[in-house]
């Protein structure tokens, strides 16, 4: 459930700020600001006079020794104490760690149920998530970032996918209709049949229209000769 409730936790505040992850310092920091902890960096010996002050008004100098990075909440004071001389790859690790804490629903519960090493779990837990949420995750937040482009290119490949489906759907003849009513032939007209054809043809029939060995007969002599009436240009109309 803990892991569960971290990984929930790491990413509703990469989609909260828009990252795609958390891996800078600059970005850490300005969001654990926005939750009104102030990060004062300090080395193990030698600190500036503010920072010695500091660090002695508020009695952290056993965790100073002890540790690289640990959080300080005494009712309105909130801290988050970072080791100055590591390198900045430790310090987002760190940082993101205490970021956990803070953003931790039960950061300020002392029951029993929730340890510190429960606790510990769950910062863990959401510095992994928030280093590498994922790839899908990553898309999500692009599309959050940068909403009106989604929309747009989403527009673009719809109206391309619908031309292409537009120009590429084959126009199909349609069926003629074959009547079982006998015909009346009112009167012999000018049909064509083709030297190698067993149908005759008007003579605007799209089949014949671009061949040049047409045969021009009337239709008792196509019917005579045994030629079938053409389907498209239905000659006995």
């Amino acid at each position: 459930m803990a892991n569960n409730s971290a990984k929930h936790t790491a990413l509703k505040i990469l989609i909260k700020h828009k990252r795609y992850s958390l891996n800078n310092y600059i970005d850490l920091q300005n969001i654990i600001e926005s939750n009104k902890f102030t990060i004062i960096e300090y080395k193990k010996h030698a600190n500036s006079e503010y920072v010695s002050e500091l660090i002695k008004r508020l009695g952290v100098e056993k965790e100073i020794e002890q540790h690289d990075s640990f959080l300080y909440i005494k009712k309105s004071l909130k801290f988050v104490f970072i080791n100055r001389d590591i390198s900045d790859e430790d310090k987002c690790s760190l940082l993101r760690h205490e970021l956990g804490h803070i953003c931790d629903p039960d950061l300020e519960n002392s029951d029993l149920q929730n340890s510190r090493i429960k606790k510990e779990e769950f910062a863990n837990e959401f510095s992994c998530h928030t280093k590498n949420p994922g790839i899908c995750f990553k898309v999500y937040v692009f599309l959050i970032k940068h909403w009106k482009l989604s929309v747009t290119l989403m527009a673009l490949i719809v109206c391309a996918l619908g031309f292409l489906l537009m120009h590429n759907t084959p126009n199909l003849p349609t069926e003629p209709v074959i009547s079982n009513t006998p015909t009346t032939v009112i009167s012999d007209s000018e049909y064509y049949v083709t030297s190698a054809g067993k149908k005759y043809h008007k003579k605007h029939c799209m089949i014949i229209k671009y061949k040049n060995n047409l045969t021009k007969m009337t239709l008792t002599e196509a019917i005579s000769k045994g030629y079938k009436p053409c389907q498209i240009c239905n000659p006995e109309e």
